[in-house]
């Protein structure tokens, strides 16, 4: 299926904008989920005068933010400009995100985690956060149909599990399925498992957290799983009909940050009771948004235990005790959670739900506009630049110029009057 991102970031482009009083340049990871540093572009055309002269956000809101990944990254445009920057033996102008000379000492970051020290990072280093949930606003869209389709509950399996990927942060899936297989609760769940990802056999991967490699060889306990990347921002109907409860395996677990992803809105949006395997304190972070949780029908503690390696057991655990309930049990406390579930459903689908999301973002934009137009300077552009300029070759190259990626003597006068402005000496 395609992941139409765009029609978001259009529209806090619009909120931008109305809050700036200008035009705004958005920059985005597209293809959607990509982590190349060459696939951050702009969502429109622009030339160099309107990149550069015009405020930036940068949008860092799919995945996790990891500022080290793009700290020593160059990007190579191979091309004349940057044959005679070589030739002078001056680097081109970028820092982290930054592969665009915005005058502006500050740009804007935007995201959607928290409790982050690569937030921090980036707030250090010239970037203005603004946060919302980005995945809350895409799975009302990804997820629309749900809130018509009545699903009628035939149960052959415990519980539903989606577990795809195990590369990255993802390395505590293996671990998980590792104590399915320990506890006797494979035959309970309706999943699967990828034993070689990215051409790497998971018993042959280097692990970032040992702890993580799993005993058993999960290739005799689970059945392969050819679910293409975009599978989380569906949904089927059979699997929610076929079970009882999602074990829902999110991107973060080994991890101290809060970010979740359509993949725990899912159930939510289906009306299914579920569990959640993410970082300490993410079901309180999904109360917070006017969702009920589980606590009284089931021990939610997991959420509050910080070591990963004893969250993981005691969400196994859980399971294992869900798995052990009397026939009486477990018609009661089925009764119990799935009406939780069709509140979270009714709120997920809700005007005061989306109103709430939509304000925090429209709010923290506002804000962050405000702390740009307090701290606006243009330092480091103008500085940069008159040292470029006091080079004949780089001026002789302006006035020739005809790539649109560079400036043409034009456009680099009537930038520079604009970025003096704003320079303090």
């Amino acid at each position: 299926m395609s992941i139409p991102l765009d029609r978001l970031y259009h529209y806090v482009q619009s909120l931008a904008e109305e809050n700036c009083g200008e035009v705004v340049i958005i920059y985005r990871f597209y293809p959607y989920g990509s982590k190349k540093f060459e696939d951050l572009n702009v969502i429109k055309n622009y030339n160099w005068q309107e990149r550069t002269s015009q405020p930036s956000i940068y949008c860092y809101d799919q995945e996790p933010l990891n500022f080290e990944l793009y700290e020593n990254y160059e990007f190579d445009w191979s091309d004349k400009f940057t044959t005679i920057l070589k030739s002078l033996n001056i680097k081109y102008n970028q820092h982290n995100l930054r592969h665009t000379p915005c005058i502006y000492d500050n740009v804007f970051l935007l995201h959607s985690e928290k409790r982050s020290k690569n937030l921090d990072i980036y707030q250090n280093n010239n970037f203005i956060p603004i946060y919302y949930w980005n995945h809350a606003l895409l799975s009302l869209d990804w997820f629309r149909f749900a809130q018509h389709i009545s699903i009628k509950k035939t149960p052959t399996k415990k519980f539903l599990i989606y577990n795809r990927a195990w590369t990255g942060t993802r390395e505590y899936r293996l671990k998980f399925a590792d104590l399915l297989v320990e506890h006797n609760l494979v035959s309970d769940c309706q999943t699967s498992a990828v034993f070689n990802e990215q051409g790497v056999y998971y018993k042959n991967h280097t692990f970032a957290n040992p702890g993580w490699q799993s005993e058993h060889h999960l290739e005799n306990h689970f059945s392969v799983n050819t679910a293409p990347s975009t599978s989380s921002a569906d949904f089927t109907i059979e699997d929610y009909a076929n079970t009882d409860i999602e074990v829902v395996l999110e991107t973060l677990f080994d991890d101290d940050r809060l970010q979740l992803t359509e993949k725990s809105l899912r159930p939510i949006a289906c009306g299914q009771p579920f569990i959640l395997a993410a970082t300490h304190g993410s079901l309180e972070y999904l109360r917070t948004y006017g969702f009920k949780t589980f606590d009284t029908v089931i021990d939610e503690s997991y959420d509050t235990i910080k070591d990963p390696a004893k969250r993981l057991q005691a969400i196994v655990l859980l399971m294992k005790k869900i798995a052990n309930w009397t026939d009486h049990e477990r018609q009661h406390k089925l009764a119990q959670l799935q009406q939780i579930a069709d509140h979270n459903r009714e709120h997920f689908f809700s005007k005061s739900f989306f109103d709430q999301i939509n304000s925090e973002l429209e709010t923290n934009l506002s804000l962050a506009f405000v702390k740009f137009e307090q701290s606006k300077s243009c330092n480091h552009w103008v500085d940069h630049w008159n040292n470029l300029t006091s080079h004949q070759s780089i001026v002789e190259f302006f006035k020739t110029n005809t790539n649109l990626i560079w400036p043409t003597n034009q456009q680099f006068k009537i930038v520079y009057e604009k970025a003096k402005k704003y320079a303090k000496p």
